[in-house]
């Protein structure tokens, strides 16, 4: 449970390796959590979940980085474009670096996951749903060296052998994100029961 919303997550047992909140723009309070699951002593798969803790009635703004995507494996968005009621999903590669201006969560789950395994390169089903005041971001992470892939030399999106351009030339890395997509999908179905 998160801000009392029950999140659906895959098999296997999951731990709580970082928490925090932080200020929306609007000063509105989100909570910020990472679960893992470790393959051996290896980080296997990881789950980012931001959500407000207060319901806000002037709504949330679209995700664009999820909603308005193209150049991915596989998503889903609305076509409504209300910020009151957005529902969407994207399958992409993510470089594993910190960014701009880290939340206290990330930096926590950064340095954990340091001497784990954490590889350069992740497949993440990311996911923004927003309902009435409420709204939900969610990325579920997989490393793709415990599914039997080299990393990749750094952590840059373009050029990454995981882009849409030059994965999409690979049979076996084909076939794995097929299956990453059945998983999005099904996912989809249970998130969207979460925001009532």
């Amino acid at each position: 449970m998160v801000a009392d919303r029950k999140i659906p997550l895959l098999d296997g047992e999951w731990t709580v390796v970082a928490v925090g909140s932080t200020k929306s723009t609007k000063g509105n309070d989100i909570e910020r959590v990472y679960l893992a699951q470790m393959a051996g002593n290896r980080l296997s798969r990881w789950v980012f979940i931001s959500t407000n803790e207060e319901w806000f009635p002037g709504g949330w703004s679209r995700d664009k980085e999820i909603c308005d995507r193209k150049d991915v494996h596989a998503g889903y968005s609305d076509t409504s474009h209300n910020p009151k009621d957005t529902e969407c999903w994207v399958l992409n590669h993510l470089g594993m670096t910190l960014g701009k201006d880290p939340s206290q969560a990330s930096i926590d789950f950064y340095r954990w996951s340091d001497a784990l395994g954490r590889p350069n390169t992740a497949l993440s089903l990311s996911y923004f749903l927003a309902k009435r005041g409420d709204f939900l971001r969610i990325e579920y992470c997989f490393n793709p060296v415990v599914a039997g892939f080299r990393d990749t030399g750094g952590a840059g999106w373009r050029g990454n052998p995981w882009h849409v351009d030059l994965a999409s030339k690979d049979e076996k890395k084909l076939a794995y994100l097929r299956e990453l997509k059945v998983t999005g999908e099904a996912l989809f179905e249970k998130l969207k029961g979460v925001l009532k």
